[in-house]
C-alpha cells in the first residue's frame, strides 16, 4: 500500500513538470513572442482640458411662501398667487415644461410662552423650478415672478443646453489628448529617448460646471440682492425694471490619460 501511494505521487509531480514545461514552450496559447504592457519601456501621461464658454440658459428656483392662522386660508393664498406667478411666467414666453412645481410643503407654527406651546397657524411653502432659455430674459423673468407673489428665490445657475455640453465636452477631450501628447513629448525629448506611439489610452471622464449666482430676497426699499458665487459681494437691484445681471462663463472640462512605448 506504502509503494503503491510513493508511486501515485512520483506520477502527479511527473505531470505537473510537463506541464509547466508545455507552458512555457507555449503549447497552451501564450507566446513567449507577445511581451505584456509591463515588459514594455513605456510612458504614462495625464492631459487635463478645459472649454469656457458664455451660457445660453437659466434655471431659477423660488418658492411662494404663505401664512395663516387656517391651513386652508394659507392654501388657498398660496394657490392664488402661485397661479398669478405661472400666468406672468408664460406671458414672458416660459413654456409649462419649463416651469415645474419642486416642491410643497405644509408645516405649523408653534409659539412657545411659560414652556408652553401653544399652534398660531400655518405656513404652506410651493417651490418651483424655472428654465429660462433665453438668459436676456432673466431679469424679466425674477422681476415678474416676484411683482405677481413669489417671495422666496434660492439661486440662479446659469448653464447651457444638452447639445451644446456635448459639443464642449469632445472639444475638453480634444484639449486633454495635445496636452497628454505634449507631455509625453517634452519627457521623452529630456529623457533622450523617442516615442514610438500610444498603446492605452483612457479617459475619466468629463466634468460640466455651471455658473451659480445666489439670490437673497428680502421686502425693503432695495429690494433684491444678488450674490454671484465667485465674488460673493451683494449689489442692491431695483425692483419694476428687471435685476440687471451679467453671468460668469460655464467651464467644462475632461482628462485623457495615456500611455506611450519609447525606445
Amino acid at each position: 500500500m506504502k509503494n503503491r501511494t510513493t508511486w501515485i505521487i512520483a506520477f502527479l509531480l511527473a505531470g505537473l513538470v510537463v506541464s509547466a514545461g508545455l507552458a512555457t514552450a507555449g503549447f497552451w496559447g501564450g507566446s513567449s513572442d507577445a511581451p505584456t504592457i509591463q515588459q514594455k519601456k513605456v510612458i504614462t501621461v495625464s492631459g487635463y482640458g478645459t472649454v469656457d464658454t458664455t451660457p445660453d440658459e437659466a434655471v431659477l428656483r423660488l418658492s411662494v411662501v404663505t401664512q395663516a392662522e387656517d391651513v386652508k386660508d394659507a392654501s388657498d393664498e398660496n394657490a392664488k398667487k402661485m397661479d398669478a406667478c405661472m400666468a406672468a411666467l408664460h406671458e414672458l414666453g416660459i413654456a409649462e415644461d419649463d416651469a415645474v412645481t419642486s416642491g410643497y410643503r405644509v408645516r405649523p407654527r408653534y409659539n412657545w410662552r411659560d414652556d408652553e406651546e401653544s399652534l398660531i397657524g400655518f405656513q404652506v411653502r410651493n417651490s418651483l423650478t424655472v428654465t429660462a432659455r433665453d438668459i436676456e430674459k432673466v431679469g424679466d423673468v425674477i422681476d415678474a415672478a416676484l411683482a405677481s407673489g413669489a417671495n422666496e428665490i434660492d439661486d440662479v445657475i446659469f448653464t447651457v443646453s444638452d447639445e451644446r455640453q456635448a459639443d464642449l465636452r469632445d472639444e475638453a477631450i480634444a484639449d486633454a489628448a495635445r496636452r497628454a501628447s505634449a507631455d509625453a513629448s517634452s519627457v521623452a525629448k529630456a529623457m533622450g529617448v523617442k516615442i514610438k506611439g500610444p498603446i492605452e489610452i483612457s479617459t475619466t471622464g468629463s466634468r460640466f460646471s455651471p455658473y451659480r449666482m445666489y439670490m437673497s430676497y428680502d421686502i425693503c426699499d432695495e429690494g433684491m440682492m444678488a450674490i454671484p458665487e465667485a465674488e460673493m459681494t451683494a449689489a442692491p437691484m431695483k425692483m419694476g425694471a428687471g435685476p440687471q445681471i451679467q453671468p460668469g462663463d460655464v467651464t467644462v472640462s475632461a482628462q485623457v490619460i495615456v500611455v506611450y512605448e519609447f525606445g
